[in-house]
């Protein structure tokens, strides 16, 4: 297997918006804020085109040029340069999304956001996805480093959220969990009976420092 990082493009954003919805087929938050209609599809798809559009947003993707398929994407993320203000505004939900759950949620993850890293500069991993079926074979890790690499070259820390079962993987790269949010899901259907969604706000030090 040889991955080979590049940026996404504007044509890429179909299986970028498949990616999501495969990637987080077992996310409490995402069934619950992006049900699985066409609603929600577009809703990504255009979020995602508006992303291309944005000076300070780099979408990056991992592909295999050895592969049988090599325009296919295993995985891809979005990292948000430094220059970049944490913007708390909320957007509109797509149609049947559980509009109290998602802003309940994005809300505490943006104001969480603002408030750790408290305008400093610093590399942000606002989204990766992989295909399920490709998980675990070192494409995520790739854009993982890509953006550390930067971070560590301009003298900046690394913001992200992950799960707690993520948690580890970014541990072992340098993040350091700082806060966590919980959210209540008591009385959601279709959320795999989970009563609780957490995410883990972490950050990783300027290389050299605590």
């Amino acid at each position: 297997m040889t991955f080979t990082l590049r940026p996404a493009t504007v044509e890429d954003v179909d299986q970028l918006t498949e990616i999501y919805f495969s990637a987080f087929q077992n996310d409490a938050v995402s069934l619950l804020a992006f049900p699985r209609n066409d609603a929600s599809r577009e809703w990504w798809r255009v979020h995602t085109l508006s992303d291309f559009k944005d000076p300070n947003a780099r979408l990056l993707c991992i592909i295999d040029p050895s592969s049988p398929t090599p325009s296919k994407i295993i995985s891809w993320c979005k990292w948000v340069s430094p220059a970049a203000i944490v913007d708390t505004s909320l957007p509109t939900w797509p149609e049947g999304s559980d509009v109290e759950i998602a802003n309940r949620f994005f809300e505490n993850l943006l104001t969480g956001h603002e408030r750790i890293m408290k305008g400093r500069k610093h590399w942000y991993l606002e989204f990766l996805a992989t295909r399920p079926e490709e998980q675990g074979k070192g494409a995520a890790g790739m854009l993982l480093r890509w953006g550390i690499q930067k971070a560590d070259e301009e003298g900046t820390e690394a913001y992200l959220e992950a799960s707690p079962d993520g948690k580890p993987i970014y541990e072992h790269y340098g993040f350091e969990e700082t806060e966590r949010l919980v959210v209540s899901l008591e009385g959601k259907e279709g959320v795999n009976q989970e009563k609780e969604f957490i995410e883990c706000f972490m950050v990783r030090p300027v290389a050299g420092k605590k």
